[in-house]
């Protein structure tokens, strides 16, 4: 029985060594340069993770001689978001990009264990730990001021919602996380401002879908805006937010989209939706994200950093095409580009929304006082 017993013991050592030793990280001295991208979402947003996307495919095809892989996660499980960065740290990939806020905690954790010392990573739309960049020296944060975009986003809606006649505009958003409040924060900033500059009483309603998916809801929420007379609204709810695209085409009204033109997207698969998308607020991830990588290659990438990118950089901004100078007039074009220029040089400064900035208590102030509601 002891024989057996020692038998029995000896294949399992020799059944489980090869797993453990396939558990391990795999070298990087294998003289090709491999990229990975987790999205942690749903690509088709036509936004935010199609602009990622679109980025990363972009510089593997400029590249050919690196290798991309695009790992798309899904939003429904968010407890394989660890495990997914565990296996591709554990493969024999260079430079490892990863986005939003849920990644966070999982790379906070990925990047200081020795073993991956060798990786480098991307964290992008948050930094990887508030204020503490500097303490993970193999991490570059990128951050976007998404509040200048909101800004221009609220200088449009309101002075278009003059033109037409309506008393009130919208903000519709996916959840109340730090990055969507930041969006709603400067749209409400440039309704009030245009109200100082024109005298006007423009109101703004605000409403969150409570996820990223929920497209029906995002419908319904914009309808219910419609229906009480907003001719325009700013939906920053990424795939939730096509549902407002919907409901606009539906009441015959405008939408401005976010983070990437959707006019361009829905132009030859439904131009007649595409029609009421009056602009976008440009985010622009995938160029922050082909720049970045562009920057790894030539090996002037720093890590243990915060990069801000906003208007300045040309990195936000408004999507003017012919449908922008139909939609809307000529003098409230003139108006938002000087808006523009003005972020861009300094000389007007868009308050963020982000919780390390302002308070709670602040946003929920502006938010009411422009509510109809309240």
């Amino acid at each position: 029985m002891k024989n057996f017993l020692r038998l029995i013991a000896l294949l399992l050592c020799v059944v489980f060594l090869p797993l453990t030793a396939m558990a391990a990280e795999e070298p990087l001295d294998d003289g090709v340069t491999k990229i990975a991208l987790l999205i942690s979402g749903d690509l088709g947003d036509m936004s935010f993770w199609d602009s990622a996307n679109a980025g990363l495919t972009k510089f593997a095809a400029d590249h050919p001689e690196v290798v991309v892989d695009i790992i798309e996660m899904g939003s429904s499980d968010t407890s394989k978001y660890e495990s997914t960065l565990t296996k591709t740290c554990n493969g024999a990939y260079d430079l490892i990009i990863v986005g939003s806020t849920d990644m966070r905690e999982p790379l906070q954790r990925a990047a200081k264990k020795k073993k991956y010392a060798d990786r480098r990573f991307i964290i992008f739309d948050t930094e990887i730990k508030d204020g503490k960049a500097a303490d993970y020296p193999t991490v570059h944060s990128i951050m976007f001021s998404q509040n200048e975009g909101g800004y221009l986003a609220g200088t449009v809606a309101a002075l278009t919602s003059i033109e037409k006649g309506a008393a009130n505009t919208a903000f519709v958003g996916g959840t109340k996380n730090d990055i969507i409040n930041d969006f709603g924060f400067g749209f409400m900033q440039g309704v009030r401002d245009v109200n100082a500059a024109k005298g006007a009483n423009v109101g703004a309603y605000n409403a969150y879908i409570g996820d990223f998916v929920n497209s029906p809801k995002g419908s319904s929420l914009a309808t219910s805006f419609y229906e009480s007379g907003v001719e325009v609204l700013f939906a920053a709810a990424s795939q939730a937010g096509l549902g407002c695209i919907d409901s606009a085409k539906n009441n015959g009204k405008l939408i401005i989209g976010v983070d990437s033109d959707q006019h361009a997207y829905y132009a030859e698969t439904d131009p007649e939706k595409a029609q009421h998308i009056v602009t976008s607020v440009l985010k622009r991830v995938d160029l922050a994200l082909y720049n970045c990588c562009e920057a790894f290659l030539n090996g002037t990438l720093t890590y243990g950093d915060l990069e801000i990118l906003g208007v300045k950089e040309g990195m936000i901004g408004l999507v003017e095409n012919d449908n922008y100078a139909a939609l809307v007039s000529e003098e409230t074009r003139a108006y938002v580009a000087d808006v523009a220029a003005r972020i861009a040089d300094g000389t007007l400064t868009v308050q963020s929304g982000l919780k390390r900035y302002t308070k709670q208590d602040v946003l929920n102030e502006l938010f009411d006082s422009l509510d109809p509601t309240k």
